[in-house]
């Protein structure tokens, strides 16, 4: 039943999303502390973020070191944070967890170029967007490029937007999907981008976070069926079925230093669990 938890021998993991509002709202943060909190209490856990994006402008802050860290390209700071809290993905499995980049300029929702696929599978493609060709021809973001490893000459030509994410990298997330699963995970922690939904493949999703920057809601074991679609949706498309879900565990957010807001989404996340009965207390 899985009223009681979260079962010990499910043949396939329990999902977790992280979905909110807008972006800057917390999710990463609470993401990885729900990575790090369920792994703590014995129930393996890896994170997933099938759509992510940065701005250009702020590769100059963690592209190079991150490459240098990881092997890995063109991965936001949060893939990054998601691969590092849970013991089961090292860093080199950072284009892994985020299999899908977008890069934009000179604000979000101008994509410029894009990374997709991993590494690991030999499958990484690099995209540019047919009106990014000026800005790709400029001096300073050349040697920026080259810095965060992104190889200039192979880059394909095409026209694409965010949304259209889904429809663009259906075999690359099957794959980096797969090799998470081969980790024979408990829990997967599924990471929406700014105000969409992390709708990848058709699915169950199992239990969902709500992050808006003033509180965390947990709506548990609320077993949403989610059809596939070739664009990205809204958060706000299924708050329909939530308001109908039985009463959700909130928490608020609260303020904390840079230093500290690791260890304060730690007890928020911990706090949750706890009180929405989660996980399952049989090991595997």
């Amino acid at each position: 039943d899985r009223g009681a938890g979260m079962a010990a021998h499910s043949p396939s993991p329990e999902i977790f999303w992280v979905i909110g509002p807008d972006t800057h709202v917390g999710k990463t943060t609470i993401a990885a502390a729900l990575i790090r909190s369920l792994n703590r209490q014995g129930c393996p856990t890896v994170g997933f973020k099938p759509f992510g994006g940065f701005l250009l402008q702020e590769a100059m802050e963690f592209g190079a070191g991150q490459v240098r860290r990881s092997g890995c390209e063109v991965c936001g700071g949060d893939a990054e944070r998601l691969a590092s809290a849970s013991p089961l993905t090292p860093l080199g499995m950072m284009d892994v967890v985020g299999p899908l980049y977008m890069v934009s300029y000179p604000v979000y929702g101008r994509p410029v170029l894009m990374r997709i696929g991993s590494r690991a599978f030999g499958n990484v493609r690099y995209l540019y967007h047919d009106h990014a060709r000026g800005l790709l021809e400029r001096s300073d973001v050349v040697e920026l490029l080259r810095e965060v490893g992104v190889p200039l000459d192979a880059m394909e030509a095409t026209t694409f937007g965010f949304l259209d994410a889904p429809a663009l990298s259906t075999d690359a997330h099957a794959s980096a999907y797969g090799r998470l699963l081969a980790l024979e995970p408990r829990a997967v922690v599924v990471e929406g981008a700014s105000n969409h939904l992390p709708i990848w493949k058709a699915g169950l999703v199992n239990h969902v976070l709500l992050v808006t920057g003033e509180a965390v809601s947990c709506f548990a074991r609320i077993n949403l069926e989610v059809p596939f679609s070739s664009q990205l949706k809204m958060t706000q498309s299924i708050f329909h079925h939530l308001k109908v879900a039985p009463r959700p565990v909130r928490v608020p957010m609260t303020l904390a230093p840079p230093e500290g807001r690791e260890e304060a989404a730690l007890v928020i996340v911990d706090q949750l669990l706890e009180q929405a009965g989660l996980p399952a207390r049989q090991q595997r």
